[in-house]
């Protein structure tokens, strides 16, 4: 079966994607507070040393995800 959709993990450095949606509903109040919504264009600008966290911009806001929250995150292909 053909996945349709990708998370912030999977993008390449100075990829972006749009938010679809949320996988886990508690991760996905906080996110939607931090400005994180469905139709939000997030851009990957790099992964931590380690890859326990991501440095993205949402709709040109700069911000930092932990991997939990980065994953809870399906974006469109």
């Amino acid at each position: 079966m053909l996945r349709r959709y990708k998370t912030v993990p999977e993008l390449k450095s100075r990829e972006s994607a749009e938010a679809i949606s949320f996988v886990d509903p508690a991760l996905a109040c906080k996110l939607t507070a931090m400005g994180v919504r469905p139709g939000a264009v997030i851009e990957m600008v790099r992964k931590a040393p380690f890859g326990k966290a991501y440095y993205v911009k949402v709709d040109g806001i700069r911000m930092a995800l932990r991997e939990e929250e980065a994953v809870s995150i399906l974006l469109e292909l």
